[in-house]
């Protein structure tokens, strides 16, 4: 049975605010509305400073002895830019005209989601918080039977107003918790099932390597792969000049040997897509999302504090 979720004043007032908000980027040029956005994330970087320590720590971490503080530095600023960038494009989604989609938005591996569907499992296409992620949903414009599985928002308003921008391009949605038998069942309708999975999971997380270090990863991913027999492809979303977009999908990841127990399984197509993950994180890094503390969770035997 769904949760009730009171709506309470401080909600119709977040509602009425991003309401507002949204019309008047909506007002504006795309180009103006875009670079804006770049301007209000640079703002957050270099005056507010939010989570400037954490990002920073971050990419010390990762690119330690290849790159220097300067560039470091740029990459960061970048990263909140791009930030900045997305939220503000898709605001504009209902702005978005299919004319506007074919020309915006090229897919690059379409052959793998080809493939994968061939089979009659479905696909569970796996991304990351990388670029523009919000544009996958204009997958389903491009033809595909998409399924996105979202995470809910404490408020129901902005909720729902977040889902129906993401629905308006014929995708399915799916309430990220607690939906295992509906997703089978996406699969089972040879579907593709859309989700982001590279946020720190907790202790309920499974631990893989990520960028050199280990890190709690969701196993939801593979784990519906391994129930379903559905491929699992892993995706990520590059920007590019003028507001362009590319969705780029990898081959599939290497289904481990059936005899394995099936945690094994799990962990090892958590290790695949996360590795390739890894891969376009390096290769875009000015893209990626290093706001969130992605080492928060330690390994049980491991010391120190994560970020």
């Amino acid at each position: 049975m769904p949760r009730t979720r009171k709506i309470t004043l401080q909600h119709r007032l977040e509602y009425a605010a991003g309401r507002a908000a949204q019309a008047v980027i909506c007002a504006l040029p795309a180009g103006w509305s875009r670079e804006t956005g770049a301007a209000l994330g640079g703002f957050a970087f270099s005056v507010l400073k939010l989570r400037r320590r954490v990002v920073m720590q971050h990419l010390e971490r990762v690119f330690a002895g290849e790159r220097s503080r300067a560039e470091l530095v740029g990459i960061a600023r970048r990263s909140y830019e791009n930030f900045g960038r997305m939220t503000f494009e898709y605001m504009r989604f209902p702005r978005m005209t299919p004319r506007d989609v074919e020309a915006l938005i090229t897919v690059t591996g379409s052959e793998h989601i080809d493939a994968a569907l061939e089979k009659g499992k479905g696909a569970v296409l796996v991304c990351g918080h990388l670029g523009n992620w919000e544009i996958l949903a204009m997958l389903a414009s491009k033809g595909y039977p998409m399924t996105f599985l979202v995470g809910e928002q404490h408020n129901i308003l902005v909720d729902g107003m977040m889902n129906r921008l993401r629905a308006r391009f014929g995708g399915e949605l799916v309430p990220v918790t607690g939906n295992l038998m509906g997703v089978l069942r996406a699969l089972r309708r040879n579907r593709v099932v859309c989700m982001l999975s590279d946020q720190d999971a907790g202790r309920d997380g499974v631990f893989v390597e990520f960028l050199g270090k280990q890190a709690s990863t969701p196993f939801g991913p593979a784990r519906m792969s391994v129930q379903s027999g559905a491929p699992l492809l892993p995706g990520g979303i590059v920007r590019h000049a003028g507001g362009a977009h590319e969705i780029v999908v990898r081959p599939s990841v290497e289904s481990p040997p059936e005899d394995l127990p099936k945690d094994e399984r799990v962990r090892l197509l958590t290790q695949g897509y996360t590795t390739e993950f890894g891969r376009f994180i390096r290769q875009y890094p000015d893209l990626y999302f290093w706001m969130h503390r992605r080492w928060k969770t330690r390994p049980p035997d491991a010391s120190g504090d994560g970020s």
